[in-house]
């Protein structure tokens, strides 16, 4: 699958300003580290739809309870939800290892193209999702957004084969290695 970053979207990773436009020498560097990531990225994603339970405060997939009104809220009217879960792999970590030894410019680029990239992988494996789930797809709701806590990474390895079936280990702090990775439920309205 090929990707593409979004100049914009990198840029507002960098800090830039919403509508700012890097320099035409910080945009060769972008361009630089986007072709060194293509080199090394390995796009992967998983998903798995799941009937679930609302309560007060939350919902429950498969006797396992995710505690947000947030997410509650976000799924109103859905009838399903999808787990999913998408990496860009070990390789843009090892880059940005690699160029912070030598370049910490590029480190920095590399970093936010690399989010970039990730965002597109959501992008294009939710329009695929869309052809093989039919109904109106909400919008991802990420653990740690909101009040839904970071915590409930744990259990959502749990319904989802993240480290079978993509290599992606979850620290004993939720933190997700490789870092280009994310997870996220998504309502299905039918």
């Amino acid at each position: 699958m090929l990707l593409k970053y979004d100049l914009c979207e990198t840029a507002r990773y960098m800090g830039y300003k919403h509508g700012a436009k890097p320099s035409e020498e910080i945009c060769e560097l972008v361009e630089e580290a986007y072709e060194e990531l293509c080199k090394v990225i390995q796009p992967k994603y998983i998903y798995k739809e799941y009937d679930f339970t609302r309560t007060e405060d939350g919902i429950i997939v498969e006797g396992i309870e995710f505690k947000s009104k947030k997410l509650l809220n976000h799924l109103r009217n859905s009838n399903s939800i999808i787990l999913f879960g998408a990496t860009i792999g070990v390789g843009a970590d090892t880059l940005v290892r690699k160029y912070s030894v030598t370049d910490l410019a590029m480190t920095s680029i590399a970093h936010c193209v690399g989010a970039s990239l990730v965002e597109n992988l959501c992008d294009k494996a939710c329009d695929e999702l869309k052809i093989t789930i039919k109904g109106e797809h909400r919008p991802r709701f990420s653990p740690g957004y909101g009040d839904l806590n970071i915590s409930s990474q744990m259990d959502f390895f749990k319904l989802l084969p993240m480290t079978k079936q993509l290599g992606v280990s979850l620290s004993e702090n939720y933190m997700m290695t490789p870092t280009k990775t994310v997870t996220a439920f998504i309502g299905v309205i039918k």
